[in-house]
């Protein structure tokens, strides 16, 4: 077997300095001799592993946001239909998402998109993609659900889930992370007995 690309390692370098320096410093603080300096190379370095600075920040959110959505998908996995809304609530609202360093690099990413057109487009793209596997997710256990629907559900679903990690490192009770993981699954069991499906749906007789 060969040896790991020197040139993916050399990214891999690159991006994680450039993670260090966004949660540091801000976006707009983090330029490429910064964050070659905490690579501990030249910038010519970060031009020719990773590219331009459009290039770069688009390979930074990708290298901090990519094992957040795998991690999701993977939650899922091997289970049916039915098991998957409780494991999704489990995991969008459980300690696989806890907050860590690379949350204030997001936010700084999502923060700079207001200023940025072409990043705002690609993390919509992103956020939009979870949006539609979460939606499908819930389309495929409760039958009957329209995609209009499952979509306005999955959207509530991730905004609970984010606001919550947001809030994270301010010192409300426990009781709060459980109160809302509950009214998610109250918000999905509500619909699931609209469609006739789920815990709580009626029958016909």
């Amino acid at each position: 077997m060969g040896r790991p690309s020197l040139a993916a390692q050399r990214r891999r370098q690159i991006l994680d300095a450039a993670a260090r320096s966004v949660a540091r410093y801000g976006l707009a603080g983090s330029t490429q001799e910064r964050i070659a300096a905490v690579a501990g190379m030249s910038r010519s370095h970060i031009r020719h592993y990773v590219g331009n600075r459009d290039e770069l920040i688009d390979a930074l959110w990708d290298h901090v946001i990519t094992p957040y959505f795998d991690a999701t998908r993977e939650a899922l996995a091997g289970r049916t239909a039915e098991e998957r809304l409780p494991a999704l609530v489990d995991h969008l609202f459980g300690p696989q998402l806890a907050r860590n360093e690379d949350d204030l690099v997001i936010e700084s990413l999502i923060s700079g998109s207001m200023h940025d057109v072409r990043l705002r487009g690609r993390i919509y793209d992103s956020y939009a993609r979870l949006e539609r596997d979460v939606a499908r997710t819930i389309r495929e256990a409760i039958p009957g659900c329209e995609a209009a629907e499952s979509l306005r559900l999955a959207y509530a679903l991730i905004c609970m889930a984010f606001g919550h990690s947001t809030l994270a490192p301010l010192p409300f009770p426990a009781s709060r992370q459980t109160g809302l993981k509950e009214l998610a699954m109250q918000l999905l069991a509500s619909r699931a007995a609209g469609h006739g499906t789920g815990p709580g749906a009626s029958g016909t007789g």
